[in-house]
């Protein structure tokens, strides 16, 4: 890993104090005391089993996890622990710590930054083109006016922690995942997903990759709470997944017909690691907003329709009996925002691995794990139920 840079914050003095390991660990934190010696516990453990075999920076990220009755119709809820850092650092972190084939791509066909180390994309426009205050979802502006969302970003403590940055409070969560247990999970995958149940470890994975950093500042243009707000004064706003979010300019917010960051609510935008020339592996758009845009999170991949052939992992939606599937188009996500691959994505696009073939990988001999408990309060919104599918969903912290 390259040079390690520190949170300045004065909330965050302490630099993390775990020993070093050959990848990705996880201290998972029963919070609330809810899930020892339920069947959620061997499904945590599983999940973050996957995430920790194909993820090699040797960082710990603490993960609280919770199984208890939940308000009615919700099938679980999750939220990160997000840091202000400015974006020429975020770029520079990217480029000394990236050890792939994809990486060194990505690294060469990045949007430039300003000369003042602004970010410079295609966002939704304003209210009042003037003050530039407010959000207006059916317009579109060049943004490369060099201010706080421009200069800065909002990224998860686990992606920080994976660039090399330190001095995070090792007491101090990077994020919550809860399940409801009032709710129909199937947690042994090896015989397929039981009708009118939901895939345990297929959620608990998907869930795992928004704390990981598969989210996007797209979500929160697209929130009306933030109608009026002044959005270009905010610097917790985009996230290092959002650096590979381009379009074709389809309203030609930009002179020329390249193509362009595109970080605005409703835009045709895809994961890209070529500067937006093609989408990698033929399909990898993303969702484009719950609101105001297909109806569905921007913080993740496009819903094609269906409960097969999806995207990957970190499609928005899961249905009763799907066997979750995690792609290469997830893995390569992950090794573009931050992390660090065991093999190369780029080699193996036909990369498949499914819950039942990893539950059969993972699955532990009968034992008692020793889970912390400690008594943070939930964070995050709700992932609420739908007559016949289930939408996982994240809700970004505005």
């Amino acid at each position: 890993m390259g040079m390690r840079h520190a949170i300045c914050a004065a909330a965050l003095t302490a630099a993390c104090c775990a020993s070093p390991a050959a990848a990705l660990t996880f201290d998972l934190v029963d919070y609330n005391g809810s899930v020892r010696g339920t069947p959620a516990e061997q499904g945590f453990r599983i999940a973050t089993q996957y995430w920790s075999s194909v993820l090699t920076n040797d960082v710990t990220v603490r993960l609280e996890i919770g199984y208890n009755a939940l308000a009615a119709g919700v099938i679980g809820s999750t939220g990160s622990t997000r840091y202000g850092v400015t974006t020429a650092d975020i770029y520079e972190q990217l480029a000394v710590t990236g050890n792939s084939r994809l990486d060194a791509i990505a690294r060469d066909n990045m949007m430039p930054l300003t000369y003042a180390g602004g970010l410079q994309a295609i966002t939704s426009g304003y209210r009042d083109a003037t003050t530039k205050v407010g959000i207006d979802t059916t317009t579109r502006v060049f943004d490369a006016d060099d201010s706080a969302n421009n200069l800065t970003m909002g990224v998860n403590g686990a992606t920080l922690k994976a660039l090399g940055y330190t001095g995070f409070n090792p007491l101090s969560r990077d994020a919550q995942v809860n399940f409801s247990s009032n709710f129909a999970f199937d947690f042994d995958p090896s015989d397929g997903i039981t009708a009118g149940r939901m895939d345990f470890i297929g959620v608990a994975i998907h869930e795992i990759g928004h704390a990981l950093g598969f989210t996007s500042g797209v979500d929160i243009y697209d929130n009306p709470a933030n109608a009026a707000a002044n959005i270009n004064g905010s610097n917790y706003i985009f996230t290092t997944l959002d650096l590979f979010r381009y379009s074709q300019d389809p309203t030609n917010a930009l002179s020329g017909d390249a193509p362009v960051l595109d970080l605005a609510v409703g835009s045709p935008a895809y994961f890209s690691i070529d500067g937006g020339r093609t989408q990698l592996f033929g399909n990898s758009l993303f969702s484009t907003g719950r609101n105001f845009g297909d109806r569905q999170q921007a913080s993740h991949f496009k819903d094609l329709g269906g409960c097969t052939n999806q995207i990957g992992i970190m499609d928005p939606n899961f249905c009763y009996a799907q066997m979750g599937e995690i792609t290469a188009t997830d893995l390569a996500a992950f090794d573009a925002m931050g992390w660090n691959l065991n093999f190369d994505v780029l080699a193996n696009p036909n990369y498949l691995a499914t819950s039942a073939s990893i539950f059969a990988s993972f699955v532990p001999e009968p034992q008692s794990w020793a889970l912390m408990i400690t008594g943070f309060a939930m964070m995050g919104a709700a992932l609420r139920a739908r007559p016949r599918r289930r939408t996982v969903t994240f809700a970004v912290a505005n």
